[in-house]
């Protein structure tokens, strides 16, 4: 594997889920390199790392989201000769855990696969708007705290955390898993039902 290079607008692909060798196959997931350690993740997945003539103005976009470097450095990644998206735009909203500190949230309690997880935030998130003023990063509070019903809000936005390997690559591989946008870090900031589907998640994040 070659020393990946950020560089914007590069179409790539991302291997999910790196540690799991008992798998007959490995997922990847097709993205795109954007501004600030940025990536779209594109709605499609390959088990053979093979995406023939794609156009990527014909595939929808999953969510976009920040990486950090340590995320780049130690996934498997491989550079696509896809032409990339420039129609595309990005949310201003974003959720933000609330409160300070951090708490323990226990998952499957009672049961052999009884987890404790450790995180940020007292519970539930704001919506919040990132903007650039004056050369300076800013937010305004668009909601002061999300109501844990509104599962339209909390669906819709990601959250402002930075992603890391493994955690990352794990959630890419669960919204393969479950055909849709999943996000568990969100779902135990909200308090909401964990299914057993997100254990090697919560393996990950408890280790």
């Amino acid at each position: 594997m070659t020393k990946n290079i950020w560089k914007a607008n590069q179409v790539i692909s991302i291997e999910t889920r790196c540690k799991d060798e008992d798998r007959k196959n490995n997922i990847y997931v097709l993205a795109q390199m954007i501004n600030k350690a940025q990536l779209l993740i594109f709605d499609l997945y390959s088990d053979d790392n093979n995406w023939g003539d794609v156009n990527l103005n014909e595939v929808p976009i999953l969510f976009s989201t920040t990486v950090t470097r340590q995320f780049i450095k130690n996934s498997n990644i491989y550079k696509q000769s896809i032409k990339p998206l420039t129609n595309f735009k990005l949310s201003k909203y974003k959720i933000e855990s609330l409160g300070m500190g951090s708490r323990h949230v226990t998952v499957w309690e009672g049961t052999t696969n009884e987890r404790k997880v450790l995180i940020l935030g007292q519970g539930g998130g704001r919506l919040i708007e990132e903007y650039m003023s004056t050369g300076s990063y800013k937010t305004k509070i668009i909601m002061p705290s999300i109501p844990v019903i509104d599962s339209e809000t909390i669906d819709k936005y990601e959250l402002t955390n930075v992603r890391i390997y493994a955690e990352f690559n794990e959630r890419l591989y669960l919204c393969y898993k479950f055909g849709k946008n999943v996000d568990p870090l969100k779902d135990l900031i909200f308090d909401r039902p964990i299914p057993l589907e997100y254990k090697e998640y919560i393996d990950i994040i408890s280790s």
